[in-house]
């Protein structure tokens, strides 16, 4: 690596690793000021995220959705547009993929979990069309069509699961996948399952698929600059409307990965937020795929972290999620930081 692009990859990546310093510095305060000590606290965060197989499966289950959403984010992102419909997706995404898991039987396993994958992800793909098409065809500013979707892929669903597809008992739940189609646990008994491998390769994928191909220039050359794009001669309308569509289609596979992998069921409001976290996820890891990753593993150490902080600490476990809080806080002043730290540099050499 040369000396130019160790400084681009310097400048690239320190916003997301002041954007954690902080949050970890704040952190303690607020630990402190409830009278306990900070090493101490965050050393039992890392034992719990990190102290040994059990930990780390637990922590790599936790930060798959991240990937997934973080990826799907970030391709709709490097070509100018702003998805927060990913939750919605991701739930089209996760009862389609049970559907087709309980619907269909006495097949191969590994034909069973390509339908219901496959499922999922045009699932996904068709929730992403409508937005896709208000944005090339009228206008229609993405967030706010994806946004609202967000609201009918709730109503959707829970309609499919508890009149549809309900399975006996107080739970909304539907029907429990068949064996032959749920994703194979990497580590049991813990949930880690080979969504996690899948996450990983898919973002080398769309890594290769980003800054090798033809395709992947033009989609960054759209998001930077449309006009230049344009006059370049490339189908800026065309790029958008298939990023969009690809954006989909992974958050499809998020939620497939939830129903097949971890609940083997789709269970009406399963997410605590994982669409709206992966965004966070996907701005600290710079928009970037392989730096999704671990941005993700970040989020996921924390939420696994703070229930054995809570054991071992007297600091609640809600930690965590004020921890992420913070670094979103953070990153979104991130040309604070650059824009500071390189005046202050500018300084230094004056």
């Amino acid at each position: 690596m040369n000396t130019s692009r160790l400084k681009h990859f310097f400048w690239q990546i320190l916003p997301s690793v002041l954007a954690v310093l902080s949050a970890l510095l704040i952190g303690a305060v607020i630990i402190f000021a409830i009278g306990e000590n900070p090493l101490q606290a965050y050393a039992a965060m890392f034992q719990g995220a990190f102290g040994d197989p059990s930990s780390w499966a637990e922590t790599l289950q936790r930060a798959t959705p991240y990937i997934f959403g973080g990826l799907a984010f970030s391709i709709a992102t490097r070509s100018g547009l702003f998805n927060i419909g990913i939750e919605g997706q991701m739930y089209v995404g996760a009862i389609a993929g049970a559907i087709v898991g309980f619907s269909i039987h006495n097949i191969p396993a590994f034909l069973h979990i390509a339908l219901a994958l496959a499922a999922a992800a045009l699932a996904g793909y068709v929730w992403a069309i409508i937005p896709a098409l208000l944005k090339v065809k009228s206008g229609v500013h993405e967030v706010i069509s994806t946004i609202m979707l967000n609201y009918v892929a709730y109503a959707l669903t829970a309609y499919l699961t508890v009149r549809v597809f309900h399975e006996p008992g107080a739970v909304a739940q539907t029907y429990k996948v068949d064996p032959s189609a749920i994703l194979p646990a990497l580590m049991p008994p813990n949930k880690l399952n080979t969504g996690f491998i899948i996450a990983i390769v898919l973002a080398i994928v769309i890594y290769v698929f980003l800054f090798y191909t033809p395709w992947g220039y033009n989609l960054r050359v759209t998001g930077l600059n449309p006009g230049a794009g344009r006059y370049a001669g490339i189908k800026s309308t065309r790029i958008v409307l298939r990023a969009m569509l690809m954006s989909g289609a992974i958050a499809g596979l998020m939620g497939a990965e939830r129903s097949l992998g971890i609940y083997g069921r789709f269970i009406n409001s399963f997410s605590p937020g994982y669409g709206f976290t992966a965004i966070a996820v996907s701005l600290l890891g710079q928009n970037h795929p392989l730096g999704i990753i671990p941005a993700a593993i970040l989020f996921g150490a924390f939420e696994n972290g703070a229930s054995f902080m809570s054991l071992q600490v007297n600091v609640p476990r809600e930690l965590g999620l004020i921890l992420e809080a913070l670094i979103i806080v953070f990153i979104a002043a991130e040309h604070f930081f650059r824009d500071g730290l390189r005046s202050m540099l500018k300084g230094d050499k004056s």
